[in-house]
């Protein structure tokens, strides 16, 4: 029996994200949803180095793990709020994102995300990934 994968053969197997709705995004950064999609980010982002397949999460975010200093408190804190808010802003539908209200809701969600010692250390992580590849 064959089993059809959805997609073209020819695409890196990574779909472009669907904005979504505000008050969704929340609920997903506040709950345990947000760590499992990192851990997807992360193997994704470990596939990709290998398939060549060009991808702008992982050129941002390679962006932000060159131009820190992960190795202080400091440098590290800012390389992982601003992922946050790249992570997070990208999900945004253009109008909301450019909206006081959204400006908003990314800071404070990318604030969440810094705070939080699991989250943190996730990003912190693909982070340190990066900037070594």
């Amino acid at each position: 029996m064959k089993i059809r994968r959805p997609g073209s053969p020819l695409s890196g197997g990574a779909e472009p994200l669907e904005p979504l709705d505000p008050k969704d995004l929340e609920r997903a950064v506040k709950s345990e949803r947000f760590a499992s999609t990192l851990s997807n980010v992360e193997a994704q982002l470990g596939a990709q180095q290998t398939s060549g397949t060009p991808n702008p999460v992982r050129t941002a975010l390679e962006q932000i793990a060159r131009n820190a200093d992960l190795l202080s408190n400091e440098g590290a804190a800012q390389a992982v709020r601003e992922s946050a808010r790249f992570m997070i802003r990208s999900r945004l539908r253009r109008r909301f994102r450019e909206s006081a209200q959204g400006r908003e809701l990314v800071d404070d969600l990318s604030e969440f995300v810094a705070s939080d010692p699991l989250l943190h250390s996730k990003i912190l992580t693909i982070l340190q990934k990066l900037k070594v590849t």
